[in-house]
């Protein structure tokens, strides 16, 4: 497999799942502040250890992301901004800080703002870990091992995390550390996102936590069920999203997130819910009603008389107020179901129309 196509693949596997219960406790935009914020973590960091390789990098980022939800909880708890506005208060400044400090004293060091803003995953093949005899990229194991991580805290505290995310006050009051729970769930998030830094970049990241779990939700609304298929959507995208760009010789993150876009568009019209699918629905429902309607005219009214002039093929259409072409296309349909017929200008029911007939009687209480 693709050194660049494996990175992805176990990106989308890291960031799917945390994306799910960023959407569930409405915090998609607190996921995007903090993929902004861990830079000045990891600036902060690289200025003590200058090394871009040292994992204090990634700590330094994970620790920016508990200060950014901490200031954003201790500016919201105020009650004098809401927690949206905390949000657009702090991240900007904490981001901005950081793109300082590298165009000012880290113009040298590699750390440049396109790549971190935008990502390059193409280039994950130049750095390699041998295990085995076998040449690794170093940012697969990383994000392969953040993968294996998350999936462990959400299978050890899946209960916890469950009941929490809907019911936090319910949680606390049974004893789920919920204070703790939260910001470990916030600090991998923060880890994800300076580990994905290699594949999507800052900027890119955050459709790659939201998108997936986003357009899982469209379908289903059981956790379980809503984790896997993110999973499933998010690394399916990321492949469909690679293969286009090594087609278009385009950017691959960038091409991975519109990927991820055009696939939560299409569920948001074509889902079980979708614009389109209701539309159709809507259409079928109301195509069922005319015929049951014809159905009950014409039942009703050959009971009375089996030749009745509400029953004439010309007469009909001014009884139920329909046009002549909504009368022949809904006779038609019925014919074609064989639960009506016609006999020289009058229309009756078939054995199975009758039939047809008497359930929505029963049906509509007539």
């Amino acid at each position: 497999m693709d050194d660049a196509l494996l990175v992805l693949l176990l990106t989308a596997a890291a960031c799917a799942p945390l994306g799910v219960f960023l959407i569930l406790r409405r915090l998609s935009m607190m996921a995007d502040a903090i993929s902004h914020t861990v830079l000045l973590g990891i600036v902060l960091a690289f200025f003590l250890t200058h090394d871009l390789g040292s994992p204090w990098l990634l700590f330094g980022a994970a620790l920016m992301g508990v200060v950014t939800v901490s200031l954003v909880e201790l500016l919201g708890k105020t009650n004098l901004v809401k927690y949206d506005d905390a949000i657009g208060v702090i991240f900007p400044l904490l981001f901005a800080l950081a793109v300082i400090l590298i165009s000012k004293y880290a113009g040298n060091a590699h750390l440049d703002t396109d790549m971190v803003l935008m990502g390059e995953v193409i280039y994950a093949g130049l750095n390699t870990v041998e295990i085995g005899g076998v040449e690794i990229p170093a940012a697969a194991l990383k994000m392969g091992g953040l993968a294996l991580l998350i999936a462990a805290f959400i299978t050890v505290f899946y209960k916890e995390l469950k009941v929490s995310t809907f019911d936090g006050e319910y949680a606390r009051l049974i004893g789920v550390p919920t204070g703790i729970l939260f910001y470990t769930f916030m600090s991998l998030t923060s880890l994800t996102t300076v580990a994905a830094f290699d594949a999507v970049g800052a900027i890119l990241v955050i459709s790659f936590f939201i998108a997936p779990g986003a357009t899982a939700l469209l379908f289903t609304k059981h956790l379980s069920h809503t984790l896997l298929l993110a999973l499933l959507v998010s690394m399916v995208n990321s492949a469909l999203g690679y293969a286009l760009a090594v087609h278009m010789n385009a950017s691959i993150a960038g091409l991975c997130a519109v990927m991820n876009m055009l696939v939560y568009l299409l569920a948001l019209l074509m889902g079980p819910k979708g614009a389109v699918t209701t539309y159709i629905r809507r259409k079928r429902s109301m195509r069922q009603m005319q015929r049951d309607l014809f159905l009950l005219h014409i039942g009703r009214h050959t009971a009375e008389r089996v030749e009745s002039a509400e029953n004439h093929a010309d007469e009909i259409g001014d009884h139920l107020k329909w046009d002549e072409n909504k009368v022949r296309r809904v006779s038609r349909e019925l014919i074609d179901q064989h639960l009506l017929h016609r006999e020289g200008s009058y229309y009756l029911l078939t054995e199975a129309g009758a039939a047809a007939y008497t359930a929505l009687c029963k049906r509509y209480y007539i």
